[in-house]
C-alpha cells in the first residue's frame, strides 16, 4: 500500500501545471496556475473566489476556486465552459448530475440552471470562459433538486 501511494505522488508531482496564455487586442497576458493561485488564494472563511485573466468583446477568462458548493443558478446571456483544473466534484447541470474530475471539460449553454458542489478535501479549480465577456452580473437564482 505503501508504494501505491508514493507512486500516485510521484506523478501528481510529476504532472505539468497548467500555463495560461490569452491575448486580447495588443495586450498578451502569460502566466502559470501555481503562480496565479499564490497570487490570488482563496482565504479562509471564503466559499469562491473568481480571478478575471481578462477579457475581450467576445469572450472572458477566469480561473474559480470552489471550497463548497455555488448556489443553484443560471447565466441568461451567457454561455461558460468549464475546465477542471484541480480537485474533484460534481455539477448538476439542470437535472443531470455530471461527476468531474480534473481534466474534464463541461459546456453550460446560457439559460441552463445550474451548480457545482466540491468533494475534494481542497478547493476545487477551475478555468472559465464566458461568452460574450462576462460582468458578473448574470448569475440569477434558481431551483434545482
Amino acid at each position: 500500500m505503501k508504494f501505491i501511494t508514493a507512486f500516485v505522488f510521484l506523478l501528481m508531482a510529476c504532472a505539468p501545471v497548467p500555463r495560461f496564455y490569452l491575448q486580447y487586442g495588443t495586450d498578451f497576458k502569460q502566466s502559470d496556475l501555481e503562480k496565479m493561485l499564490a497570487e490570488n488564494p482563496l482565504p479562509t472563511g471564503e466559499n469562491i473566489k473568481v480571478v478575471t485573466l481578462g477579457q475581450g468583446p467576445a469572450a472572458s477568462h477566469h480561473v474559480v476556486q470552489i471550497r463548497d458548493r455555488e448556489t443553484p443558478h443560471v447565466h441568461k446571456t451567457h454561455d461558460a465552459t468549464v475546465m477542471m483544473l484541480k480537485g474533484q466534484g460534481y455539477l448538476m447541470l439542470e437535472q443531470r448530475r455530471i461527476d468531474l474530475m480534473a481534466g474534464d471539460v463541461v459546456y453550460i449553454p446560457r439559460g441552463a440552471a445550474h451548480y457545482f458542489t466540491n468533494t475534494a478535501r481542497e478547493p476545487t479549480v477551475a478555468f472559465v470562459t464566458y461568452s460574450p465577456a462576462f460582468d458578473g452580473k448574470d448569475i440569477i437564482p434558481a431551483k434545482l433538486p
